[in-house]
């Protein structure tokens, strides 16, 4: 009987399409559970004074990052909060290509759960997982 093994014979590139939705699912995700044990928004430059009352600082980030704009991270754990880090659209896109590489039974966004969203956005702040 013929037998096979796990011998790698190619490699297949697949593109996902990433909406607004999807970009909304993993920022709100990532700050309501997924990453807020490492990380903080900086929310005290000026694309956060237009916020409105009551706006969920995730919701309001999606909408920044939508429009083009970044965000500024930092670690919670910091004693001076000296390490701060930048997210903008095209990182976050990188971010969910190199979850896909790395995680590739991760890839399917309409399973990404907080875990995934965590681990996105630690791809595209820091091309790597550092925390958990």
């Amino acid at each position: 009987m013929l037998e096979f093994t796990d011998k790698v014979v190619g490699t297949v590139l697949v593109s996902i399409q990433i909406t607004e939705d999807d970009i909304a699912n993993i920022i709100i995700t990532s700050f309501e559970g997924g990453s807020n044990y490492w990380m903080g928004v900086d929310n005290r430059t000026e694309e956060w004074k237009g916020k409105p009352k009551g706006e969920p600082l995730s919701t309001w980030a999606t909408k920044l990052l939508l429009e083009g704009k970044s965000i500024k991270f930092f670690d919670v754990h910091g004693e001076d909060n000296s390490d701060n880090w930048v997210l903008t659209l095209e990182k976050l896109l990188g971010g969910i290509e190199l979850n896909a590489i790395n995680r590739p039974n991760h890839a399917d966004k309409e399973n990404w759960d907080a875990a995934d969203a965590d681990c996105i956005v630690q791809y595209a702040l820091f091309k790597v997982i550092v925390y958990g």
